[in-house]
């Protein structure tokens, strides 16, 4: 009988997903670095990882550059494709570049996960060759880093981000990624609300949820509802990145709240941030509760048994003053 509550080490277990993903290259690329528990060790070893991989990049430039590039008559470069060698030093180049960005990765959610332990299970075959597929060709620091992380959440809790947002994922432009990371900070149970959202800048922010749309981040309709109801203590606890929101009312009070809906892949997404609360927006929002005789408090989320449950402490609750 398999112990489903049997714990691993969260690199071994990141090892595994490596393996299945792209067989040995990544596995062979992380094992000696990250089995090394000391910090010490591991400091230096990034150094030297780091190191490695821009000298890979250098020579591979000036491998191309030779190859691929002879002067002309007018001394302009023109490319030179010939049936030994031009293509195949090109091949060579982009293999090179691939394997530098999949390590890029793979190092990131290593960092993350080291130190940690999560539960003994089979990596998904399917998730692992379409994940390790997109990010041999995602060469920007700031992609890596969400893709490291979609990594470590995908070792840490198995079906966390599904095909479909590694889909949409894959098309986006790093200018997208950011406007979607900005535009995540404003979410409140998967909602952004419009009124809030666009009083602080109009100008700024009136075309980010029409791109959130066309990526399929945000459902279509830009007149979605979702109604806060008050509990029959007077308080709403809401989860908002790495703090928790308690609207306080009275008892059983609706509160129906317009703006952008985040779907499924937004969501899945929007978790990866962990943004630092974005006290402007919720100023705004505590001015439109407040019109509705509500008051909106904060504090910062805590652990509240050993699942790993979150919660807040009533007594670090501090209220937001309403925009003027």
């Amino acid at each position: 009988m398999v112990d489903i509550n049997l714990k691993v080490p969260a690199i071994e277990k990141l090892l595994d997903y490596a393996a299945s993903g792209i067989g040995a290259v990544a596995a062979s690329i992380l094992a000696p670095r990250w089995r090394a528990r000391q910090a010490a060790a591991v400091k230096r070893i990034e150094a030297e990882a780091e190191g490695d991989s821009l000298k890979l990049i250098a020579k591979a430039q000036a491998e191309a550059r030779q190859f691929l590039v002879e002067p002309d008559n007018t001394g302009s470069g023109i490319l030179e494709i010939g049936p030994d060698g031009g293509i195949a030093q090109r091949i060579a180049f982009q293999e090179k570049k691939q394997q530098t960005n999949i390590a890029s990765v793979v190092r990131d959610a290593a960092a993350d996960l080291d130190g940690k332990e999560v539960s003994d299970h089979d990596p998904d075959p399917d998730w692992t060759a379409r994940f390790f597929d997109n990010i041999q060709h995602v060469s920007s620091k700031e992609l890596q880093q969400i893709w490291s992380r979609i990594l470590a959440g995908e070792v840490e809790s198995p079906g966390r981000t599904s095909l479909r947002t590694l889909s949409i994922l894959k098309d986006m432009t790093q200018r997208q990624a950011e406007m979607f990371s900005e535009f995540s900070r404003y979410a409140i149970n998967c909602i952004v609300h419009e009124e809030s959202y666009t009083a602080i800048d109009p100008t700024l922010h009136v075309t980010i949820p029409i791109v959130m749309e066309e990526l399929g981040l945000i459902h279509g309709s830009l007149s979605v509802y979702q109604t806060f109801t008050v509990g029959t203590d007077g308080t709403l606890l809401l989860e908002y990145y790495n703090n928790f929101l308690m609207i306080e009312g009275k008892p059983g009070q609706k509160t129906d709240i317009r703006g952008f809906a985040l779907t499924g892949p937004g969501t899945e997404l929007a978790q990866l941030h962990g943004a630092d609360p974005h006290m402007e927006y919720l100023r705004e929002f505590a001015k439109f509760l407040h019109g509705h005789g509500c008051t909106l408090k904060i504090a910062p989320a805590i652990k509240v048994d050993t699942y790993g449950t979150l919660g807040c402490r009533r007594s670090e609750l501090l209220v937001i003053e309403p925009a003027e």
